[in-house]
């Protein structure tokens, strides 16, 4: 039983896009890059007629893997505070970083099977 609705998958691809153009203006490539991948492979998904709930599983997973560690995704930042412009890309950046985890959060939730 498919437990993730398919505009939880459209919200999830938006946010990555939005973090890789972010990544982008921030300059940092590598990461930019990743969250790209991440972004096509969510539109993959979606592109799909049968839902497979083990590729969005394994999705989850690879970003979910981006915040762990020291060096992490996690404590990013695109730039140095000081200059206006950059003040308000790392307050956007962290915002929609944080909404990416919450989204992690409730479709890793949602897709658990409880058994009685």
């Amino acid at each position: 039983m498919q437990k993730i609705e398919k505009w939880r998958i459209q919200e999830l691809a938006i946010v990555l896009n939005d973090l890789a153009e972010l990544l982008k203006q921030g300059n940092n490539a590598e990461w930019a890059n990743a969250f790209s991948h991440f972004y096509y492979e969510s539109q993959k998904i979606l592109l799909k007629k049968e839902f497979n709930l083990e590729e969005l599983k394994k999705l989850l997973q690879n970003i979910g893997n981006c915040f762990i560690g020291v060096s992490s995704f996690r404590n990013l930042s695109l730039s140095e505070a000081g200059q206006g412009e950059n003040e308000i890309l790392n307050k956007e950046f962290s915002q929609v970083r944080s909404r990416l985890l919450v989204i992690l959060a409730q479709m890793e939730n949602q897709s658990v099977e409880y058994v009685n």
